[in-house]
């Protein structure tokens, strides 16, 4: 609810983040500082930073959707992946919840149907790494990119992770290897050594 208190608005959570849902559709970077001008340009007055953040997160989740409801969405994402891109690799894995119906999201990994087919003409050197994917969950988003022959970064496999682990990257690459890389040989791998990574290649070598 809006109320009028002598020369100031109190501007409500659901008014803020209508406002703010063009400049979101518009750019998904825009930032708490942005918001407060806005605002201010459209009622004439400033609202907390607090009030902004909320805002801002209602117009995001009005927008597009939840945390809860987007990984809900993840299987049938990846299911609309494999079927608009035949040929394209999706590998899960879940693991079940002691006493419970539910499933808890380990990783899951995929790689595109022309990724796999145009590493054969890609030079035969592999970048891995990994980065945080920040939000409600602390979940992280491994890469493995190549370059192709005329000298432009190739993305070849992703996946989306619990955790970052040796266990982790040992099913993540034992993946890239029997659906990308598959029976070709001599391939260099560029890695940040992350202790993980190195016991993972080390256990896929054995």
């Amino acid at each position: 609810m809006d109320t009028f208190n002598g020369n100031h608005f109190n501007l409500d959570v659901d008014l803020i983040s209508l406002q703010l849902i063009p400049h979101i559709e518009a750019s998904i970077r825009y930032k708490i500082k942005e918001c407060i001008t806005s605002i201010h340009q459209e009622y004439g007055c400033t609202i907390t930073k607090r009030k902004t953040y909320h805002g801002r997160k209602r117009a995001f989740e009005i927008i597009y959707g939840d945390w809860d409801k987007s990984f809900a969405y993840l299987p049938r994402y990846m299911a609309a992946l494999k079927y608009l891109n035949p040929g394209t690799v999706v590998e899960w894995k879940l693991e079940q919840s002691a006493g419970r119906p539910e499933y808890i999201f380990t990783y899951v990994f995929w790689a595109f149907k022309p990724a796999i087919d145009g590493f054969v003409h890609c030079h035969p050197v592999i970048s891995i790494d990994g980065t945080h994917v920040y939000g409600k969950y602390d979940i992280k988003l491994l890469i493995t990119i190549t370059v192709d022959a005329n000298g432009q970064i190739f993305p070849l496999a992703f996946a989306i992770c619990a955790n970052e682990s040796e266990e982790t990257w040992t099913l993540i690459l034992k993946h890239l290897k029997q659906h990308v890389v598959k029976q070709r040989s001599g391939i260099c791998l560029v890695s940040d050594r992350y202790s993980g990574i190195l016991s993972s290649v080390e256990h896929l070598l054995e």
